[in-house]
This record gives C-alpha cells, structure tokens and sequence, in this order.
C-alpha cells in the first residue's frame, strides 16, 4: 500500500525533470538562460527574445501563446583584408600577382568570408587590382607603395577596409663579357673603402633634379682601367637595380633604358643612390664608391630643343626622350645661320644668316628644310632685315627684333618679314629681347654703349608694357647691372611660364666663350634678387638662362649653356686640353614654382643629353613639338601631329587623326590623347605621346 504514493510521486518528479529539459547527454539549460537559437535550449524550451523559455498550457497573453522565435542571425560589424600588408616582387619585369581576401566579423565574434567585394587601389602606377576578385598585378616597371580597399555591401551596411602593399621592383643587368660567375666574386671579395682607388663618380652631379621622362643618363667615373669588373647599383626604397661591367676603357654605363624607366618612376621624388663598386685586379679586393644621390621630379617634359652648333655653324634638335641630334638645316644660306628664336608653337624659327651679315628671316619648321638654301617663309631682303636677336609674340603674329642699327628695337610682321610702324618704338634701343607669355610685357637689355651684337660689357635690365596692339610703354629699368659684383653686365632675360620670375645672366660680359658670368633671378619688378647658387654655383661660367614652356612637377624647367666639366675624359669633356672656351654644353635646371620670393629656388642641373660634348652648344630653345595640328592644311602625314594627311570636309588635305589600329606609341606626335595607344596608358601632352608621370 506504500508503495503506491511512492510510484506516483516518482512519476510525477519524472514529468516534472523531463519538462525542466534534464538531458543527462549535455548542459542542462535552465529557464532564463540566455541564448541565440532554440537548439541552444533543451527538453521542449524555445529561445524567445534571447533567452529559454518552457511553455505553459495557459491562456492567452501567457508564454504559451506567444511563438517560439529563434534570435536574430548574427551582424556583421566590420570588415578586414587577409593579408592586411603585403609585399610583391618583381623581378626584371614580372608580373608578379598578390590575392588579397575580405572577411566579415560578426557581433559574435566570428568572421565569415564576405560575398560581393569590390576591390580598389589608390594608384595605377604600381599594377592594377581585379575588381570582383581582389588578385593585384604587378606591372612590373614601377615600385612603391599603395592602398588595397575592400568594400563589402550587407543588409546591414556597407563596410571597408585597406591593406597596405610594396611593389619591390629588383632589375639586373649583365654587360657584354662579364663572367658568368661575377655576382659570386663580388659577394665572396674583401670590401675596402679607400677614396684613392674607388671608382669616382662624375656623373650625374650630386644632388640633381631631372624630370623623369629624359633619357638615361651616361654614368660617367674616372678612375679604373680596361678590363676591371664592376658592379653599378641603382637604388630606392623599393627598387634595387644591379649592373655587372667589364670596363671597356672608357668607364661609364649608359643606363639601361628600363632599369632607368623604373628607376625614374619608382617612389616618387624620394631620392635615389647611385654607387659603382670596382674589383682592384692587383689585391681582388671590392673597393666600394661613394654614394652619388639625386632625384626625379614628377614631370615629364616634351617637345624640342634647338641650339646652336657654333662649331658647325647649324641649328640642331633634340626631340624629347631622345638623345639623337638631328641637323635639320645642313645648308643654312651663307653657311651659317644662328641668333635664332622658336616661336611658343614650336612651329616656326626666327634666326639669321651669315657669319657677319646678320639678315633675318623666319622658317617653317613643319617643312623640309634640307633643301641648299633652304625655303624660308619669306624671301629676306639681303639688304633691309638686319637683327641678332628676337623674341615671338605669343600669338606669333609679331615678331620683336633687336635691329642692327642702333641697336633698334623693331616690330615685323613674321609671315611677311614687314616691318609694322610703331610710333611708340620711336629711338627705343636695346638687344635680348623677351616678351612674356601672357603678351603685356617685353624685358630686354639696354644701356650697352651700343655694343650689342658683338661683346656688351655692361647693360642694365628694362621693361616696356605692350599697352595695345602695336603699342608699347616707354621703358623702364628694373635692375642696373652695377648693382651686382662681379661686373655690370646683365645679359638675357628670361620670363618664367607664369610671368612671376625673370632670370638673367649677370658678369663682364654676355659672350660665352670669354667673358664671366652667373645666373640670377628676381621679381619683374626688379625686387627679391637671388643667385642661382645650386644650378651656378659661383664659378662664372654660366650664360644665356632660358626658361621652357612648360610647368611640371612643381617647377619651372630653364636651359642656359655653361663651360662647366661634364662627364669624364673618355665620355664628356673634361680632357685637360679641352679650351673652356670649346667645352660649351647645355645644362637644365629645376626651379622650384615657390620660389616668388626668399631662398634660391634652383636644383642642381643635369646636362641635355644628345649633344655633341666636343663642340661648343650655345643658345637653347625648348618649344611644342614642331607639327600641325589636326585640321591644319598639309601634304604629307608626316607634318601633322596625328600623323596622317587626309582629305576634309571642303576636300582639301587636312592633318587628321590615326586610325585606331595605327595608334602611337611613347615619344610619337599626336594631337589628342585619343592618337596614342591606350594599352600603354599614354597621354598626349604638347603634340607628343608620353608615360603620365608617376
């Protein structure tokens, strides 16, 4: 009869554990306890509003009547990239790649991967990055540095994240006769550091500034002998290029044209080193050279550069990129043409005959010029247009001359060789004419007691408004050449693009061969006057400052010839016979566009490479490609910029553009950025296909 009360009460506790969901194979979840989905809950609870619940066989309004809800799914509250820094190599030209993955995290602490990621880089220098995938590649030409970006869209948001990523550009060279072994024999030699019997760099000079489309440059050294094994290494954070020599005599290396592309774009303006170690063949010790530093700018300077021959007599050009001199005039009339001026298109040149007789006339400088004489735009009157130097009105309807009488100061028509009255002109005298080019203003030389042509010894600096068409101020001294040491000669004003800067040269004298001069700079109002110190350091052997059109990388970039040493005996110029008076070149220095006011603006320069180093260069100016542009009448696809001449819309010949399947390559013309090729990411800038700068 006990036994009964006692059954049931077990089978009462028994109903009683199993709705309390005991589960002797895991945790008991009580009621209350937190959770995220019913399965967390046990013996028939659910998970309602995040926590275990039994339900209850009551009425309305109770547990039992509410639905078993499972929690919200978990939310994403961020994103991250995997690897969040990489570094990719690319070795001689690889395309190296690099996958990059995005991961969502949850507000529960765990990561899922993340669906519909787009995939972006801050720059297109380095390679380009698979949009929907997220696999960069490397374009193996340039290094450094950028930005991965991972964006995830969700229902709840839009999430981002950034990885960081080095592209490490490693380039190596290997010179004709080196050994196959030689890489060894560096690494395996004795280093020494002895200045006497290092290599001795001449060449970049340190501390240079270049743009970064000029051609590789000849690194020069003077000491060693035919037959040493060398080791040239280029450097930047994220480049290291090596180049394994057998010395040929003359010690140099032209640079490789990629591992000077690369060199050039890699890092930005971040400086580059430069170091030749040479194997001494009497110890077979590596004796390591100094390290040579300089830097690129951010700029990419296109168009021509003409200058004078004065040994050849001749007009010579220099095409961007290039360092090919071409004589595009080889049968000036008289022999001899010189004292030019390119007009701001690049399209026509003012210069004059004779060694002696000074007559004027303008070319055309799309034509062929090749012809003995050569066509000139108009026929020069043997006997009237007298002039040295000149200077093209921006519109190059007007060309202002320094007669030579007077010296007068004159105004012709330039299509005509008329010369335009101009009352305001009136006994007006003076030579190195320069209008600026926003057309208000002409600098120009006077005081020379009438010397001009020949070798003024003294000058002072003026300026004289253009107040309307045809019409000029009277002129003004803005600075006397007595108010610098070192003479009282200023020489060959210059305007700076923007009009802001004028330089000039400044010594005993304007003529290059003898005389002594530095280069300066100032307001055009004659104030703020600084020496160029780093381009002319003070050696007074530095003439004719020009600036060029163009404004790149934050500076203005000038041409002026100089009688310094450039290079080596066996490259350059430096033979110890060689008369200072022979060893004129064109140098280019960067000037910093904040330099308005305050400290010297100059960089140290680079020479202009394509001359001849044992002729004597004098008289630089750097102008537009000289082609037509797309509409202009031609003859030959050859004179427009677009390359082809084909028939418009009234019939007649007209440069037109390419076809697409003959787009142009780096260093060609063209007239739109539509001419050159867009698989090589090209734009066209001043008439001439270029790698954007980087």
């Amino acid at each position: 009869m006990r036994l009964m009360p006692f059954l049931c009460a077990l089978a009462f506790f028994s109903v009683l554990t199993l709705a309390s969901g005991c589960d002797c194979s895991g945790p008991v979840q009580t009621h209350g306890t937190p959770c995220t989905t019913n399965a967390q809950c046990h013996g028939g609870q659910l998970c309602v509003d995040g926590t275990c619940r039994v339900p209850a066989d009551t009425g309305p309004g109770t547990d039992a009547a509410r639905p078993g809800v499972d929690a919200p799914a978990p939310i994403p509250t961020g994103l991250t990239i995997d690897p969040p820094m990489a570094t990719v190599t690319s070795t001689d030209g690889s395309h190296t790649t690099q996958a990059f993955t995005a991961r969502l995290t949850l507000d529960d602490g765990t990561t899922v991967p993340a669906s519909g990621v787009g995939w972006t880089l801050d720059t297109r220098n380095l390679g380009d990055i698979d949009s929907a995938g997220g696999t960069f590649t490397a374009n193996g030409v340039v290094g450094g540095t950028a930005t991965v970006t991972a964006t995830a869209s969700t229902s709840h948001g839009n999430f981002m994240a950034t990885a960081m990523l080095e592209v490490v550009i490693v380039r190596n060279v290997m010179g004709p006769g080196t050994p196959a072994d030689i890489a060894t024999t560096f690494g395996s030699a004795t280093s020494v550091t002895d200045p006497a019997r290092e290599a001795g760099l001449v060449y970049p000079l340190e501390g240079a500034v270049m743009p970064q489309n000029v051609y590789p440059a000849d690194i020069q050294w003077t000491r060693g002998a035919t037959g040493d094994l060398l080791r040239v290494t280029l450097t930047k954070p994220s480049l290291t290029a090596t180049a394994y020599l057998v010395d040929d005599g003359l010690h140099h290396w032209l640079a490789d044209a990629d591992v000077w592309r690369s060199l050039a774009q890699t890092n930005g303006e971040m400086p580059a080193t430069i170091r030749v170690d040479r194997i001494d063949p009497s110890t077979h010790e590596l004796v390591r050279g100094s390290d040579l530093h300089m830097s690129f700018a951010r700029a990419a300077l296109t168009g021509s550069v003409y200058y004078w021959d004065i040994v050849a007599g001749h007009i010579q050009r220099i095409d961007d990129g290039t360092a090919t001199r071409v004589n595009f005039m080889p049968n000036p009339e008289q022999g001899c043409v010189g004292c030019h001026s390119v007009s701001p298109s690049g399209r026509y040149m003012a210069g004059r005959y004779g060694g002696g007789d000074n007559v004027g006339t303008v070319f055309d400088l799309t034509a062929d010029l090749t012809g003995s004489p050569p066509a000139s735009v108009f026929s020069a009157n043997m006997r009237a247009l007298y002039w040295w130097f000149s200077t093209w009105s921006p519109d190059e309807t007007r060309l202002l001359v320094a007669a030579q009488s007077g010296p007068e100061i004159r105004l012709y028509d330039p299509m005509t060789g008329t010369r335009v009255a101009t009352p305001s002109l009136a006994g007006v005298t003076g030579t190195y004419p320069a209008w600026s080019h926003d057309g208000n203003h002409i600098a120009f030389v006077q005081n020379t007691a009438g010397v001009w042509g020949d070798d003024p010894q003294m000058g002072d600096i003026s300026l004289m408004d253009v107040t309307a068409p045809d019409t000029f101020g009277a002129p003004r001294i803005i600075h006397h050449g007595s108010d610098l040491p070192g003479g009282v000669c200023d020489s060959y004003p210059t305007w700076a693009p923007d009009g802001t800067l004028l330089a000039f040269g400044h010594g005993t004298g304007a003529r290059s061969e003898s005389r002594m001069s530095d280069l300066f700079i100032m307001a055009p109002d004659g104030s703020a006057v600084r020496a160029l110190s780093a381009a002319s350091p003070g050696t007074h052997d530095d003439f004719q400052p020009r600036f060029s059109p163009f404004t790149q990388g934050g500076y203005f970039w000038m041409s002026f010839l100089s009688r310094r040493i450039y290079g080596n005996p066996q490259i350059g110029n430096s033979t110890s016979s060689a008369s200072p008076s022979r060893r004129q070149q064109i140098w280019v220095t960067a000037i910093r566009t904040d330099g308005a006011g305050g400290a010297d603006p100059s960089s140290v320069p680079y020479w202009l490479p394509g001359q001849d180093p044992h002729s004597a260069n004098i008289a630089a100016y750097w102008a537009a490609r000289a082609c037509r542009a797309d509409g202009d009448a031609c003859d030959v696809g050859s004179e427009c910029c677009g390359g082809e001449c084909l028939p418009g819309p009234g019939g007649a010949l007209v440069c037109s553009p390419p076809p697409v399947e003959r787009c142009h390559h780096a260093t060609e013309t063209c007239s739109t950025d539509a001419d050159c090729c867009a698989s090589e990411s090209l734009v066209c800038q001043n008439h001439v296909c270029i790698h954007p700068p980087m």
